[in-house]
């Protein structure tokens, strides 16, 4: 079974680049069965590959965690923009196409600065790390990515 990582965020935007730089530390470990995608936001278009993957994992940055958290994401409507999705819309997309993941979860990096930068701050920092080893003992051993 295919694992997808979808790592988001802006690389121009401090702490939101989170999502990403876990993305980009995944594909450098070259984990077999995983593909990795690294976005700026969620697209109409990915649904194609959320629709071809047995597992999702969405990473993305939050200023309303203080740890690193996981939790599964169901399929449901699109708001009012196409042009920028949720992962549940997204999840729901993939289901109209005829086919859906067997699960998906949303991994949670703390964040506090999303300021014009390139750094993250310390809570941030010490996330990405913390997503990196929860989403690798998931892949590698099928941990369980609940945690909150």
């Amino acid at each position: 079974m295919t694992t997808l990582v979808v790592g988001i965020g802006s690389d121009l935007r401090s702490d939101d680049r989170a999502g990403r730089l876990v993305a980009e530390r995944l594909v450098a470990l070259g984990l077999p069965q995983v593909r990795v995608r690294s976005v700026i936001q969620l697209t109409p278009e990915l649904a194609v590959d959320v629709a071809a993957a047995g597992a999702v994992v969405f990473v993305d940055a939050d200023p309303g965690v203080s740890e690193v958290t996981a939790r599964e994401v169901a399929p449901a409507p699109a708001g009012s923009s196409a042009h920028h999705l949720t992962p549940a819309a997204l999840l729901a997309l993939a289901s109209s196409l005829g086919s859906e993941p067997a699960t998906a979860h949303l991994v949670s990096v703390p964040a506090t600065d999303f300021g014009l930068g390139e750094d993250l701050s310390p809570i941030a920092a010490a996330g990405t790390d913390a997503a990196v080893d929860l989403i690798t003992d998931h892949l590698r051993d099928g941990a369980s990515l609940a945690c909150s």
